[in-house]
């Protein structure tokens, strides 16, 4: 078997690749007695897909998310060293990296179904598990829309569609008040910087693109190669952004008084004129708090816009 390959490269002893077998095996029979359905996930995989899974494994940040959101934490086994939202994740037994995640591990929480997404996780994830009797399903959400596509999928998937639609139902209704506010008005141009050195940004298929257009600006990377790629900044200077936007995370430095004085930066009219933002890291993430950024994005570019308050 190809796993058990891998397994003794990384030094794995033969006790422990009898061990992972073993344990692909109980898990394959736990999954053939309980009843289950074949569905195409929305990677284009057909699944296996027990009809009321109860142990569930996330391999992406988004996807434990959105399984809180739902109210399904206590069905969540196990997710990856990245997923850290809400509080609660960080607690579950973890399963390594998103791109690489360890099948060992996996395999003993045995797992009813795991739950990966196309852009956190590999296709040789989901073969290698189907290859040990665990089913991986896939989402993709590269959109608003489709972020919202994807939870209404995954209710149907984990047999949890009447709370699903009600959540998807009043997020779907706050995109339409941020999209019907900022209609009509001036579309700022936008750069959202995901990295600065180099300058990494988003391309027009991300759903950080599609967040910007949502709030009623213009990304200026739209037409570039690529989901993230690399900008000069002479061609940013070119393209002259109206405002720029930074992820608020703790991992990105320095703070945007510094900008001014980084080689290149000073000679941006938006750096100048001081229009630098930093917006919610969930922004990055296409699980339901991406709507909270969309919101916070909008407010941003169309301080105008913003909605009105109720008085008593």
């Amino acid at each position: 078997m190809s796993n058990v390959v891998v397994l003794e490269g990384r030094g794995r002893t033969a006790f422990g690749m009898f061990a992972i077998v073993g344990l692909a095996v109980a898990a394959s029979l736990a999954v053939s007695t309980a009843t289950a359905r074949e569905v195409t996930d929305q990677t284009g995989r057909r699944v296996n897909v027990p009809d009321n899974p109860q142990r569930v494994v996330s391999i992406a940040p988004s996807i434990t998310e959105t399984l809180y959101a739902l109210g399904l934490g206590n069905r969540l086994v196990g997710d990856t060293d990245y997923c850290d939202y809400p509080p609660e994740a960080r607690t579950k037994p973890h399963v390594g990296a998103m791109l690489n995640p360890s099948l060992e591990k996996i395999v003993a929480l045995k797992p009813d179904l795991v739950l990966g997404t196309d852009e956190a996780n590999r296709r040789e994830t989901a073969d290698q598990l189907a290859h040990l009797g665990t089913p991986l399903y896939g989402v993709t959400a590269h959109t608003v829309d489709g972020t919202l596509q994807s939870l209404e999928d995954l209710g149907r998937v984990l047999n949890w569609q009447q709370p699903t639609d009600k959540l998807a139902a009043g997020l779907r209704a706050r995109v339409a008040a941020v999209r019907g506010r900022v209609q009509g008005h001036p579309q700022p141009k936008v750069l959202f910087v995901v990295w600065y050195r180099p300058l990494i940004t988003a391309g027009k298929a991300t759903f950080i693109s599609d967040v910007i257009r949502s709030a009623g600006g213009i990304s200026i990377s739209d037409d570039l190669q690529g989901e993230w790629p690399r900008m000069g900044l002479e061609e940013v200077l070119k393209r002259n952004p109206d405002i720029i936007l930074f992820p608020r995370t703790e991992a990105f430095a320095p703070g945007l008084e510094d900008f001014q004085k980084l080689p290149g930066w000073g000679k941006l009219p938006a750096v100048q004129a001081r229009r630098l933002y930093l917006v919610s890291e969930t922004i990055m993430r296409p699980s339901p708090r991406l709507i909270d950024a969309l919101e916070e994005v909008a407010a941003i570019l169309h301080p105008e816009a913003k909605p009105q308050t109720k008085t008593p």
